[in-house]
C-alpha cells in the first residue's frame, strides 16, 4: 500500500488550490514582516550566537551566560538581557557555517532556507495525499510563525516526516537514526519512547539510542564534560528573563493550569499523567500513523517550555489524521488544530490562551478513544 501511494499518478493542482496557498503565504509574509524586527534580536540572535561561538571553536564555554551575552551584544549592542542559546554543542557545530555570513544578511538567508525546507515538506505531502495537503500545509500557522521568528522548528517537522516515511517503508534502523536527531530539541520528543515500546519497534529504538549516544559523545568531545555540564546548568537557571518569559502563553497542560488559576504541582502532575495515559491508549495496538500523531501531540503537551511555533512538528500528525483516519471527529479536530484560530487566541491573553492546549488535548482524546479500524488504518 505505501508503495502504491508513492507511485500512483499525482492529481493536477486546481487553480483554486494555488489561489488559497498563495493567499495564505502572502498573509503569513505580512504577519512575518511585523515579527521580523524583534526576531532578529531574539530567537534568531541566540542561534546565530551559538553558530558564531562554534565557528570560533569556543565550545567549552559556549553555554556560559556571560560568554553568550557578550557575543550577542556584538551583534545587538543595545540588547538588555541574555537570549540564551540552549542547544547542545553538536548542533552548534552544524550551525557554524551560518556565522560566515554577516549577521544582518544571515537572518534573511536563514528565513529563506527555512521557507524552502517547509515547501519541500509540502511537496512530500502533496505527492502522498494530493492538492488538499498543500492547502492544510499553507493554512498551518505554527510553521509560518516559527519561520518568522527565526526559529528552527521546521527542522523538527523534517525529523518527524523522515522518521515516519522511513518506518512506513520498513526501514526501521534509518528511521531510528532520523528520530535520534530530535535531540536538537529533545523536550519535543518526550513521548516517542512510549510509541516505540508499545509498537515493539526494537531496531528503531536501538538506532535512535545509538544516534543520541553519538550526538552526546560528539558534544562531550567538542565541549568537554565541563562544557556539557554548563549546558544543563543553563537549562536549570530560573533567573534568565528570556528563557521562560510567559508560561501562560505556552501550548502545554502547564499553561492550562496557570490560565485557570490551578498553578500547583499536583494539578500539573495529574494533567501530565492524563496526557501520558491518553497517548498510551492511542498507541496500544494501533496503526503506526496514529501512534505518530498521538506522541507528537503528547510531546507538545508534556514539557513545561513549548511555544506555539513548536507545534510545527505536529503538521505531519494533522495530515495523517485528516487523510488516513476514517473517524469523523478525529478529522474535524485535526482540521481545527490546523486552523490559525486556536493559536491566535494567545493574543487575547489569559484565560483564552488555554484554547490551544485544550484543542490539542481534545485532538489527542480523539486519537485515543475514537478508533475505527479499517483497511486504510493499516497505513
Amino acid at each position: 500500500m505505501p508503495g502504491q501511494l508513492a507511485t500512483r499518478k499525482r492529481p493536477q493542482i486546481p487553480v483554486t488550490t494555488w489561489v488559497i496557498v498563495f493567499a495564505f503565504c502572502l498573509l503569513w509574509i505580512a504577519l512575518g514582516s511585523l515579527v521580523g524586527p524583534s526576531a532578529r534580536k531574539h530567537d534568531f540572535l541566540n542561534l546565530y550566537t551559538g553558530a558564531s561561538l562554534a565557528l570560533d571553536g569556543n565550545f567549552r564555554h559556549m553555554h556560559s551566560p556571560e560568554v553568550q551575552l557578550a557575543r550577542e551584544r556584538q551583534f545587538v549592542p543595545q540588547l538588555d538581557a541574555l537570549v540564551p542559546f540552549v542547544r547542545l554543542p553538536f548542533y552548534a557545530l552544524l550551525l557554524a557555517p551560518m556565522a560566515l555570513i554577516p549577521y544582518a544578511e544571515a537572518f534573511w538567508v536563514w528565513i529563506g532556507f527555512q521557507s524552502g525546507v517547509l515547501i519541500a515538506c509540502w511537496i512530500w505531502a502533496y505527492r502522498r495525499w494530493g492538492p488538499d495537503a498543500l492547502v492544510f500545509g499553507a493554512l498551518y500557522l505554527p510553521a509560518a510563525l516559527g519561520i518568522a521568528h527565526g526559529q528552527d522548528c521546521v527542522f523538527m517537522l523534517v525529523v518527524v516526516i523522515v522518521t515516519y516515511a522511513l518506518s512506513e517503508d520498513g526501514d526501521n534502523f534509518p528511521s531510528g537514526i532520523a528520530l535520534g536527531v530530535g535531540l536538537i530539541k529533545f523536550h519535543l520528543f518526550l513521548a516517542w519512547p512510549l510509541a516505540l515500546l508499545l509498537a515493539k519497534r526494537w531496531r528503531m529504538t536501538f538506532a535512535a539510542t545509538a544516534m543520541i549516544a553519538a550526538e552526546m559523545l560528539l558534544s562531550i568531545l567538542l565541549a568537554g564534560a565541563g562544557g556539557v555540564q554548563e549546558y544543563f546548568a543553563l537549562l536549570r537557571k530560573k533567573d534568565i528573563e528570556h528563557l521562560n518569559p510567559s508560561p501562560e502563553l505556552m501550548i502545554n497542560v502547564h499553561s492550562v493550569a496557570i490560565n485557570f488559576g490551578l498553578d500547583n504541582i499536583a494539578i500539573k502532575g495529574a494533567l501530565v499523567l492524563l496526557v501520558v495515559a491518553m497517548a498510551g491508549i492511542a498507541c496500544w495496538r494501533a496503526p503506526w500513523w496514529r501512534s505518530v500523531a498521538a506522541v507528537s501531540t503528547a510531546s507538545l503537551l508534556i514539557p513545561p517550555h513549548v511555544y506555539g511555533y513548536d507545534a510545527c512538528l505536529l503538521l505531519l500528525g494533522i495530515w495523517l489524521a485528516i487523510f488516513i483516519s476514517t473517524d469523523k471527529w478525529t478529522r474535524i479536530f485535526a482540521t481545527l488544530v490546523c486552523c490559525p484560530l486556536p493559536y491566535l487566541m494567545t493574543l487575547a491573553g489569559s484565560p483564552w490562551a488555554a484554547t490551544t492546549p485544550i484543542a490539542l488535548l481534545v485532538f489527542l482524546a480523539c486519537l485515543a478513544f475514537r478508533k475505527s479500524p479499517t483497511p486504510t488504518d493499516a497505513l
